[in-house]
């Protein structure tokens, strides 16, 4: 197993979760600058969103990065919502994710939630990810449906 501390990132240390999250999606404009992420975290932490790391010995930024956050779901009650999991290209396969997601798994239950619930794209190159996730238990619960409208800010 590979040494790792888990951590959470204040938006002050965004710099630390900026490559991570950068490779998960490299062409959001919040993943352009740390004073950009840096922005968004705080204004996404007033939201709710919270940030943790895996910090591999040696690394100064996050080898992984989980950003999640808690709501409240008409058909599924209190869940912990996993908005973003991404772990560095060169450290995949070393069980980053899977230490996330059992440290999400465990906040969840710390903050009563009900279940753990995330939405992950398709496609060949998720398939790894989905892998992932069933592996730790999730299961295929529903599809997503999504329309772009052209108008508004993108998050």
């Amino acid at each position: 197993m590979t040494p790792r501390t888990l951590r959470a990132i204040p938006p002050a240390q965004a710099d630390l979760a900026l490559a991570a999250l950068s490779d998960l999606r490299p062409h959001s404009p919040q993943t352009a600058s740390p004073d950009a992420l840096r922005a968004f975290l705080t204004q996404a932490e007033a939201e709710g969103y919270r940030l943790v790391g895996a910090f591999a010995p040696g690394q100064p930024e996050a080898v992984a990065v989980a950003g999640y956050r808690v709501m409240n779901l008409l058909y599924a009650g209190t869940v912990l919502y996993v908005d973003d999991l991404s772990t560095r290209p060169a450290a995949r396969g070393q069980g980053h994710a899977a230490a996330l997601l059992g440290w999400l798994e465990k906040e969840a239950g710390r903050l009563g939630c009900a279940a753990l619930h995330l939405d992950s794209g398709v496609g060949e190159d998720r398939f790894t990810a989905h892998r992932q996730y069933l592996k730790a238990g999730l299961n295929i619960t529903a599809h997503h449906f999504s329309k772009r409208l052209g108008h508004g800010e993108q998050r």
